[in-house]
């Protein structure tokens, strides 16, 4: 694995997670998203497969290690969001369906805040570990497989 590819996964990772908080904003605002748009744990998107696999070769590294639990953390609140958009809300003899709904937008809203600040430490860690590998060598690199 040479240094360009370890920095291109990098960039892609970045990507990829924007584009994932585009979703989950589209799915907080009601809109449609594709299928392929849909939660996954973080073992199966594509950066997972690599960290969890090829990129296990930087696990001696902290900034390496630092991006795992935000990684962990955005997949399992956007899998929130997800489910909770496609919850039936929950109405009785006391609860409206105006309420209901008001009580599940709240709880939307909380939810959008926390993965709007977990992706924040995701795209640091991520910053910090581009940082590490831009300041290796090839070698150094290659030293590590």
């Amino acid at each position: 694995m040479t240094k360009k590819e370890v920095l291109d996964k990098i960039k892609k990772a970045k990507l990829g997670h924007k584009r994932w908080m585009s979703y989950a904003k589209a799915i907080h605002m009601g809109l449609p998203v594709d299928k392929d748009a849909a939660p996954m744990i973080e073992t199966d998107c594509s950066f997972g497969q690599w960290y969890y696999g090829d990129g296990q070769i930087f696990s001696g590294l902290d900034t390496f290690q630092a991006i795992e639990q935000p990684h962990s953390m955005l997949h399992n609140k956007y899998m929130q969001i997800y489910k909770l958009k496609r919850k039936p809300l929950k109405t009785g003899l006391f609860t409206s369906k105006s309420s209901a709904q008001r009580k599940k937008n709240e709880e939307l809203d909380q939810h959008m805040k926390q993965l709007i600040h977990i992706a924040d430490i995701l795209m640091e860690a991520l910053a910090d570990f581009e940082k590490d590998v831009k300041e290796m060598s090839d070698f150094e690199i290659s030293q590590l497989s």
